[in-house]
């Protein structure tokens, strides 16, 4: 797999999943979070999508007209759900980038509280997240439900 491939190579599993954002993405420069998705073959699908200066505070509440009050999580993953519809893909991937070393830990580690919270409203809304990664100052982790928890 490299950049003028990666297109149209089947992501089978997490490592080649990993190992895709690692080619896409490389390393950290700021406090960002990349949606991605993948097509219903498996492949890397449109958009790729970065997000600064997403909220601190997943659980945050904010009042929207079509949601009413919602956490920012919730929200994040509905509009992320209906982007995912448009453009006809089958699931969701999110890569958490941060500047430093690649450990995820204690209560106010932000990439384990939004992990965790992305992780709970998938599934509150029957949404595919085929996985969450952090990228670091030296590559790609996958993200582990212990990590979260």
């Amino acid at each position: 797999m490299n950049a003028e491939t990666l297109r149209d190579h089947v992501l089978a599993n997490d490592d080649d999943l990993r190992d895709a954002i690692e080619l896409l993405l490389q390393r950290a420069n700021q406090r960002q979070m990349w949606l991605l998705f993948i097509d219903g073959r498996g492949r890397l699908g449109e958009p790729i999508m970065p997000m600064a200066d997403y909220p601190r505070d997943p659980l945050e509440t904010v009042t929207v007209e079509d949601l009413g009050e919602v956490g920012h999580a919730q929200l994040l993953m509905h509009r992320m759900g209906l982007l995912r519809e448009l453009t006809d893909n089958a699931a969701i991937v999110l890569v958490w980038e941060r500047r430093g070393d690649d450990v995820v830990g204690g209560e106010d580690d932000d990439i384990r509280i939004w992990a965790r919270a992305m992780r709970r409203q998938a599934a509150a809304l029957g949404l595919s997240l085929r996985g969450q990664f952090l990228l670091h100052d030296h590559g790609v982790r996958q993200l582990h439900a212990d990590d979260w928890l």
